[in-house]
């Protein structure tokens, strides 16, 4: 056990002043005759004090601390026998280097008491038990209050000399400590233990204890002071004394009468509160005796009617009884049942399973849950989940109760989840996850085999039309009928998935080369291009299909990324055919990747300049405005031509920025112009729909001082049908700021009259599609002628484009066209003023005839 702090401080202070006093007898000298002090421990007191102290201290060591106490046992045991025999056995001489003289001093016979009492105290702590060791304890400081009470009542002083069973005061100190120390060690037992006691006991022993000690050592003085004034002689006092100390004891019972009469009333009023308790109790348990017998006919009712099928099992896993339920989930009957037959039912495969969980749980108490499938007597698998709980009692497992429900329709909700997971709802095709899982595969027999696999991924042309003419409904029809013609036309091995919208890919594994890919294209291309009825419409689409082939050193999403690139190289190529990604392709894809990483600082470098073409009258010989071109001065390149770059800042959405800075380098270059003379911009549609162009293109002119009708802007005929109608707001905006509008590339779109009208816009550019063969052409003629008579009619004005040669520009101003620009005028130039809409120009356009 563990030394607790009292222990240890009582070893310390008993140590320091036995150390003390030893100190004291080195500086005496008997041999010359001095007078041995009365108040000091002697020499051999001293080492047995020293010694119970090292043993206190070293309690949680039994077999130390036994061995000192039986040192100091036979010490005391020695000195005890030489009081008795007279004789000097030389216990007085233990500690060497003193100078005792002939007469070495004698510990008194009380002291040697008290250390053998210690002594034992200590040597039989491991053997007798706690209760003897406090004992002696107890004894030692019953001796130690004779010795006090002695001093108190003057019948010798404490370190009498001449009376041996005295105690010299610091032995007294420190046999008391000692002894206290030992009882405090253990405050379970003994008085200590009855003083600790919060109960009844303890109380009263507290209330008590004063009296009990102070009550005869007051008595006893009392009677010697009384005697010693003579008021009485020694055989009256001794009878006083006894008569006080039968009083005091009759007082000290009767409170100790008082305060048990007030615990047996509070026993008796316990006894009493228990009685009506248990009273209560009874009517309680009764009651609740009654309400579970109604609860367990219920739940058997429960039972027998429950969604769930039961069945109660005994000890060794036989049915016993079922529930009306479980007959009708397996088909069995009670009977049938009964035994090891409940199993009989249990779907072949699941059988041994099942049958041997359960012989594990009977043999190992174990818990049972398992899900698997009945056999019902149609023949129909019926899936349940069974759990089984063990009945106890106080002898141990009596028996199982087994809960089996019906989960057929969750594992069906399941299994239609993880499909659906796995594959597009509306053609039941796989999906992308599904894809990417099988073309990982594909790509591992590809590595294992050298055999290659093929992706082709097929996008619809036209499939916006069918939306947008037919609606939601049709397109959704289309797309079912599209996912049939698919499966139809590749091969068995193949994997047809639809990854979004009109999107489809079709993964071909064990090919040879990309020439077997190509023929699947054709097949699937051949395929989807016939006519699919929808009701009493009729749908036409195609198909513009990407290929990539590998032999298995790419990653499924890199396949697919390739094919994807490949697609779209097919639908800039012209839709509704099929193209393979290759080497080339790869390189032309890193040009862009590069080009449009290039292109996202090229503005905020500095890079984007704007250069000038000048649109000349025709009719009437003059610069009338000069056309605003971007060009790109990359670092490290030159000029990029706006075809290598435009397309690209479209698609990324980078041309806004491209396009506000040409807006506003133009509009700072036109003020160098005359006021009849404008600047023409190409307006992004990306540009034109965002809500706040109108406030961009006001900003420009204030920043610049340009005059609003000296801005053209620009807009692509397929770019206006785009915006029509989410830009109105921005149209009329433009045109109250007096700017003039354009529609570039006329022509080549599907814009209508009406639309023309509704715009109100101011000019048409022709393309140069339509001018390249007008010499040649009498179509282009015709076209060009119309659309002259068109604008003719609308009130506005015509620029052709592309205009390159004298016989162009002679037929273009004979047929009335007001302004044209091209080659023959005039490259693109950095600057908008100069050489570049100089009087040379003018040079070179000749006036068109006077009309007589």
């Amino acid at each position: 056990m563990r030394v607790s702090f009292w222990g240890r401080g009582v070893s310390a202070l008993v140590a320091l002043v036995t150390l003390g006093s030893l100190i004291r007898w080195y500086t005496l000298d008997l041999s010359a005759g001095a007078a041995l002090p009365h108040d000091v421990m002697k020499p051999t007191a001293i080492v047995a004090l020293l010694l119970l102290a090292v043993a206190l201290a070293l309690s949680n060591r039994p077999a130390v601390a036994t061995t000192l106490g039986a040192v100091v046992t036979l010490i005391g045991v020695l000195t005890l026998a030489e009081y008795a025999s007279g004789l000097g056995l030389g216990v007085d001489v233990l500690l060497p280097g003193l100078r005792l003289g002939d007469t070495p001093p004698r510990m008194a016979i009380g002291t040697a008491l008290a250390l053998v009492l210690l002594g034992l105290a200590f040597c039989l702590r491991g053997v007798a038990g706690a209760a003897v060791t406090a004992g002696f304890a107890v004894l030692t400081l019953l001796l130690v209050l004779l010795t006090i009470l002695s001093a108190a009542y003057g019948v010798s002083a404490v370190s009498d000399a001449g009376r041996p069973l005295n105690i010299s005061t610091l032995s007294v100190l420190c046999v008391s400590a000692i002894a206290a120390a030992i009882l405090v060690e253990r405050p379970d037992i003994g008085l200590v233990a009855l003083v600790r006691d919060d109960r009844s006991a303890g109380r009263l022993l507290r209330s008590g204890l004063p009296v009990i000690v102070l009550g005869p050592f007051f008595l006893g003085w009392l009677r010697l002071w009384a005697q010693r004034k003579g008021w009485f002689d020694t055989d009256l006092g001794t009878a006083l004394l006894v008569a006080s100390t039968i009083g005091l004891v009759l007082g000290i019972a009767w409170m100790a009468a008082v305060q048990l009469r007030a615990l047996d009333i509070q026993r008796d009023g316990a006894f009493d509160a228990l009685a009506v308790a248990n009273a209560t109790l009874e009517n309680a348990v009764h009651d609740r005796t009654r309400e579970l017998a109604r609860t367990a006919e219920r739940l058997h009712a429960l039972i027998r009617i429950a969604p769930v099928g039961i069945v109660q099992f005994d000890a060794h896993g036989r049915v016993v009884t079922t529930n009306e339920q479980w007959m009708r989930m397996t088909g069995l009957s009670v009977e049938a049942a009964r035994g090891d037959g409940w199993g009989r039912n249990i779907h072949a495969d699941d059988a041994e399973r099942v049958i041997d969980a359960w012989r594990t749980t009977i043999a190992d108490g174990v818990a049972f849950e398992s899900t698997f499938r009945f056999q019902t007597v149609i023949g129909e698998p019926k899936w349940v989940q069974a759990s089984a709980t063990r009945i106890l009692d106080a002898t141990g497992i009596t028996g199982y109760l087994l809960s089996v429900t019906d989960v057929t329709a969750v594992r069906a909700a399941e299994a239609r989840v993880e499909h659906l997971a796995y594959h597009d709802p509306l053609t039941d095709l796989p999906n992308r996850l599904l894809l990417l899982d099988r073309l990982d595969q594909a790509l591992l027999f590809a590595a294992r085999t050298h055999r290659g696999v093929g992706v082709l991924f097929i996008d619809l042309d036209r499939f916006k039309v069918v939306n947008d003419s037919l609606g939601h409904h049709a397109g959704d029809a289309v797309l079912a009928q599209i996912a049939v013609r698919l499966r139809a036309a590749v091969r068995a091995s193949d994997t047809v998935a639809r990854i979004g919208g009109d999107e489809f890919v079709v993964l071909c594994p064990d090919i040879g080369t990309a020439a077997e890919a190509r023929q699947i294209a054709q097949a699937v291309q051949a395929a989807v291009a016939q006519p699919i009825a929808i009701g009493d419409q009729t749908a036409l689409v195609d198909t513009s299909i990407g290929i990539a082939f590998s032999l298995g050193a790419e990653d499924a999403e890199t396949m697919l990324r390739h094919a994807d690139q490949a697609m779209y190289l097919a639908k800039e190529q012209g839709r509704a055919r099929y193209e393979v990604f290759n080497d080339d392709l790869r390189g032309r894809i890193r040009r862009r990747v590069d080009t449009e990483i290039g292109l996202r600082t090229a503005v905020a470098r500095g890079e984007i300049e704007t250069w000038y073409q000048p649109i000349i009258d025709l009719q009437n010989p003059r610069v009338a405005a000069a056309e605003a071109l971007a060009r790109w001065r990359r670092p490290g390149i030159g000029i990029v031509a706006p075809g290598d770059f435009i397309p690209i800042a479209e698609e990324t959405g980078l041309i806004k920025d491209i396009g506000r800075t040409v807006l506003q380098q133009a509009c700072s270059a036109a003020t160098s112009l005359r006021p009849d003379q404008a600047v023409s911009v190409n307006v992004s549609a990306r540009q034109f729909v965002r809500s706040d162009f109108g406030s961009v293109v006001r900003r420009a002119l204030l920043e610049s001082g340009l005059a609003p009708g000296q801005l053209w802007l620009e807009l692509t005929e397929s770019a206006v049908i785009d915006v029509m109608d989410s830009a109105t707001r921005t149209f009329d905006e433009l045109r109250d700021l007096g700017v003039r509008l354009a529609i570039d590339d006329f022509g080549t779109g599907y814009s209508s009259f009406a639309q023309l009208r509704s715009l109100e816009v101011d000019l048409l550019k022709i393309d140069m599609t339509f001018i390249n063969d007008l010499v040649s052409s009498d179509r282009d003629q015709s076209i060009v002628r119309g659309i002259l008579h068109l604008a003719d009619s609308l009130g506005l004005d015509v620029v052709a484009e592309g205009i390159e040669t004298s016989e162009q520009y002679e037929i273009l101003r004979d047929m009335g066209c007001r302004y044209g620009q091209g080659y023959l005028f005039a490259r693109p130039q950095p600057d908008i003023s100069g050489a570049a809409l100089g009087p040379d120009l003018i040079g070179r356009v000749e006036p068109a005839p006077s009309t007589p």
